[in-house]
């Protein structure tokens, strides 16, 4: 018999159902920020955004870093020139990632964020709160603007506190913010037929995950390894079947072709695992098995990826 010594962690599958139900719970986000009482401002430009912030802000060189917020051609702003206690950080992301947020910062959160849509002046964008950073003990929002010429803007607004004045000066700006040099954004609003089918499609797969991975434990013979790991195949096979056949929004496109690319490996993991199994090749099972692990997580990622859009888990 081949000992499976699968990672048991992975056994508990996060089931992100990208449910009706959550598109509801994101309706709920989708807001219009109210307009500011007019007051001085000062004007700042990055990423083809122009921002205005209260007059007595001023670039802010010192600005406090945020780990893993990975922005080029950022400015920092703050009151009286200071960033230490609250400001503004901004700047544009990298290009090509299958969410709003970067990768680096998701890798340091202790939990995902709240994700909210909201309708700007100019433009809508993707707000984030609840964040919770090792080594960062700011309140913390980020709005992340798509841009379908190019790279997104993001924009950080901090204090030392959630009720500060200096925080909801800062979300003031941003809902004021316009658009210089660069095309209008797009829908950011979820189609409801594609949240069904996807949702669907994802429990389905997600079912059988749960379902075959826990037969595959120590006392499984290579037999039912090799017969197991066939069917998590083509469960897998299946839901990428599924998802070649949804037609993605801009919103969506780039993590929906990250899951589809996470469910293949996924796939060709578990043909290898199986392979293995029936030869009684414990080498190859191994290397196989670490592929399976490995595979599994990216899913999880990609999955996760749909939240940062707006999409809740059910």
């Amino acid at each position: 018999m081949i000992g499976t010594g699968l990672d048991r962690r992975l056994l508990v599958v996060p089931v992100l159902v990208l449910a009706l139900a959550g598109l509801l719970g994101y309706l709920a986000g989708h807001r219009h920020a109210a307009p500011p009482a007019r007051e001085p401002v000062l004007s700042a430009s990055v990423g083809g955004v122009l921002l205005n912030v209260p007059a007595h802000w001023r670039p802010a060189p010192g600005a406090r870093e945020i780990p893993g917020f990975a922005i080029r051609h950022a400015i920092s702003m703050g009151p009286g020139g200071s960033a230490v206690e609250a400001g503004l950080l901004a700047g544009v992301l990298p290009g090509a990632q299958p969410s709003p947020l970067p990768s680096q910062l998701l890798a340091r959160l202790r939990q995902p964020p709240v994700t909210a849509v909201v309708s700007l002046q100019e433009a809508q964008a993707y707000r984030y709160t609840g964040f919770s950073i090792t080594g960062y003990d700011r309140s913390l929002i980020v709005y992340v603007v798509p841009n379908p010429g190019g790279n997104p803007t993001a924009i950080a607004c901090f204090a030392a506190s959630a009720q500060s004045p200096d925080l909801q000066a800062c979300e003031r700006s941003v809902a004021m913010l316009r658009l210089a040099g660069r095309p209008q954004g797009y829908e950011l609003t979820p189609r409801p037929e594609y949240a069904q089918r996807l949702s669907a499609s994802i429990s389905a797969l997600n079912a059988q995950r749960l379902s075959l991975r826990g037969e595959m434990g120590p006392g499984a013979t290579s037999l039912e390894l090799q017969r197991l790991a066939g069917k998590l195949a083509r469960a897998f096979a299946g839901a990428a079947a599924t998802l070649s056949g949804l037609e993605p929004t801009l919103a969506t496109g780039q993590a929906q072709s990250a899951l589809s690319g996470a469910i293949l490996r996924a796939r060709a993991a578990y043909v290898a695992l199986a392979a293995a199994a029936g030869q009684r090749n414990e080498a190859r099972f191994a290397a196989a098995r670490a592929q399976v692990d490995s595979a599994e997580a990216a899913v999880d990622t990609a999955l996760e990826g749909f939240a940062l859009l707006g999409y809740r888990a059910a």
